[in-house]
């Protein structure tokens, strides 16, 4: 975040703390960076677990015969949760096909499409619109 104080003169009253924040060594400014992720995670987890726990305790018992959950039963469910859907980091936001790309296999692919997908997708396209869809159901 931009903070106009913050190239100002150091002896500005309004800049104490941004001054003395950025007048500490690197090795402490990190420790504060990563102590304040640890509390901001800590507290999500709390809400989240209270959150889980408050929904799961009003729903499912009344409807189902299962049981009320702790708070701390309610944090191990988030965490089945997200080992279950294997998403533990947020990342950019790409998913996992995002990395796909990144893999040796993706050149050969990228290669065929330019030379053979590309046609065989508009030869299916041109015959998807000249043929009636036919009544078959693929029903396993």
């Amino acid at each position: 975040m931009f903070h106009a104080c913050c190239h100002r003169d150091a002896g500005d009253k309004n800049c104490r703390g941004h001054a003395y924040w950025h007048g500490l060594p690197w090795p402490l400014r990190v420790a504060g960076c990563v102590l304040f992720g640890l509390l901001a995670a800590a507290a999500i987890a709390v809400v989240l677990g209270f959150v889980t726990m408050m929904l799961w305790n009003a729903i499912l018992p009344a409807i189902s015969s299962l049981p009320p959950l702790t708070f701390w039963q309610a944090i191990g469910l988030l965490i089945l949760a997200r080992l279950f859907t294997g998403r533990f980091s947020h990342g950019s936001g790409h998913g996992r096909w995002h990395h796909r790309r990144h893999e040796p296999s993706f050149g050969r692919y990228a290669a065929w499409w330019h030379t053979e997908g590309e046609a065989a997708f508009k030869a299916y396209e041109q015959r998807s619109r000249t043929e009636p869809p036919s009544d078959e159901t693929h029903e396993p």
